[in-house]
């Protein structure tokens, strides 16, 4: 056994012995292969890197200059001297701010060289700096040029000029211009009241816009003017029955820029009366030098009230005036002059004002008013007073089944602020009428004709009536003429005509609605 492993040992060690000569021979050869090669490829690098970094340093250059040209130019022209001896002047175009809806808007630029400088220039360009391009090229000197400006951008001037020696230079102004233009506007909402008439607009303010442009139209196309500026975020109006949209768009006025138009849904109005379609007020115009009281009773004295100062009556003075009752005291708020409170009725000179001409609401509202009311009337007339309208409405129906259809629409003058016709939707026409009452002021006679007395179910009579105008006793001179305003004691007076047509057609027990 120990002789054949003693065998096996000598085999391995001859074959490891052969193993490290053939190894031995093939690094030789490595060597030898290295020892001829080597000097060439050191040499082939060397050259290859003294060619190639100049070049690589040249490229690395002209990337750097390259890189950095659009740089210098994005804000400024490197051959453009910046100064601020070249004046910009800039204006909105008229109605611009109804064009912006597309992030742009029209200016007018206007350009001028202090004369300091020693440069002459004929012509100058609108340059935007933000895109790196003029806009608008060889505008006059001195001459207003139109620009379309877009939202962001920064706009400057250049020109090309001579010294005294003909040398040209580029000037650049030192002062530049830009806008920035407000969001459009969000959630915008038109909506109406079931049975209403009253249109609300809201809408989220925006940040930056000083102004809203309202605009409204029938049909879903915008049209080209607004109806309505308003600086906070809603609006509202009353309109006819019908459908209609609206458009906000948000402005600043100190840019002159205006955003995008935003289209609400449709909203329907409906035929409902709520407002007056005129406005009336009263003034009192102090007879001499009165005092002011705390409230309608109190004797405490709380200012005065200078003689000829004038100052508007609110309307909750007096609340409430009883038939042939004496007002004692009426009601102000006076902000300029910083007083409010009680003034004696009898101190001050009233003076009735009107705002605007007497308008009034269509033949279709006015039906659908009355219908929509469900007005009953113990005869198949109604007649509608407004006070507001200065007008008497007489409708008719064929039975008491039937809809009310307007009939007669006539003029009157109705109660003062001291004397006011009472408003109340459940008159009569009182059983009696009168054909002729006359009547005593200041010691002249004088009469009216063809009374049909008002009043509350169960009255006397006696009260408030239409009426034809005053006629002075004796003569052809009409004292009390039909103003369209307020201008009797309580009574609707009306052209001759028309008093006599209600006093000969509609009978008694009609219902009398004052509004």
């Amino acid at each position: 056994m120990f002789k054949k492993n003693g065998k096996k040992a000598v085999a391995y060690i001859a074959l490891l012995l052969t193993l490290i000569m053939c190894l031995g021979t093939l690094l030789e050869g490595a060597i030898a292969f290295a020892d001829v090669d080597t000097p060439n490829a050191s040499t082939t690098t060397g050259e290859k890197v003294q060619e190639d970094t100049p070049k690589a340093e040249e490229s690395a250059t002209d990337d750097e200059e390259q890189s950095k040209a659009p740089a210098e130019d994005e804000n400024t022209n490197p051959n453009a001297s910046v100064t601020d001896k070249l004046k910009m002047t800039v204006a909105p175009v008229s109605n611009s701010l109804y064009l912006n809806v597309s992030g742009k808007k029209k200016v007018t630029v206007q350009c001028e060289l202090e004369a300091t400088t020693g440069y002459k220039a004929q012509t100058f360009d609108v340059f935007d700096q933000t895109k790196n391009i003029a806009v608008a090229t060889d505008i006059k000197m001195g001459s207003p040029a139109t620009v379309a400006i877009e939202d962001n951008h920064v706009y400057c001037l250049k020109v090309t000029a001579t010294d005294a020696s003909g040398k040209e230079v580029i000037l650049q102004s030192k002062e530049t211009y830009s806008v920035n233009f407000p969001e459009k506007v969000t959630d915008l909402k038109a909506t109406c009241a079931k049975k209403d008439n009253l249109i609300k607009v809201t809408w989220d303010k925006v940040d930056g816009a000083n102004r809203y442009y309202v605009y409204r139209n029938t049909k879903a196309t915008r049209p080209s003017k607004p109806i309505k500026t308003v600086t906070g975020n809603s609006f509202s109006e009353r309109r006819k029955g019908g459908s209609y949209y609206y458009w906000v768009q948000a402005a600043n006025t100190t840019d002159a820029a205006a955003s995008d138009f935003v289209k609400s849904g449709k909203v329907t109005a409906g035929n409902y009366l709520a407002i007056s379609v005129r406005n009336y007020w009263f003034t009192a115009t102090a007879k001499k030098r009165i005092p002011i009281y705390k409230s309608a009773k109190s004797k405490k004295v709380i200012g005065y009230l200078p003689k000829g100062k004038t100052v508007v009556i609110k309307k909750k003075s007096p609340k409430v005036v009883p038939q042939y009752g004496v007002v004692k005291r009426v009601y102000f708020d006076d902000k300029n002059l910083k007083k409010k409170g009680w003034v004696s009725f009898r101190s001050v000179k009233l003076k009735n004002h009107v705002a605007g001409k007497s308008n009034d609401w269509s033949k279709s509202v006015k039906e659908s008013y009355v219908n929509n009311k469900k007005f009953k009337s113990s005869t198949n007339y109604l007649i509608w007073l407004s006070k507001y309208t200065q007008k008497v409405y007489v409708f008719k129906r064929a039975n008491k089944h039937s809809k009310w259809a307007l009939q007669k629409t006539y003029r009157c003058s109705t109660g003062t602020f001291a004397h006011p016709t009472p408003t109340n939707m459940n008159y009569i026409l009182i059983r009696k009428q009168y054909d002729r009452h006359r009547v005593t002021n200041k010691g002249m006679r004088y009469y009216y004709k063809y009374l049909s007395a008002f009043g509350k179910k169960g009255s006397s009579g006696r009260g408030n009536a239409f009426h034809t105008v005053c006629w002075r006793e004796g003569t052809h001179k009409m004292l009390k003429p039909v103003k369209d305003k307020p201008n009797t004691k309580g009574c609707a007076r009306m052209f001759t005509g028309e008093a006599k047509w209600i006093y000969k057609h509609v009978p008694t027990k009609t219902r009398v609605v004052s509004y």
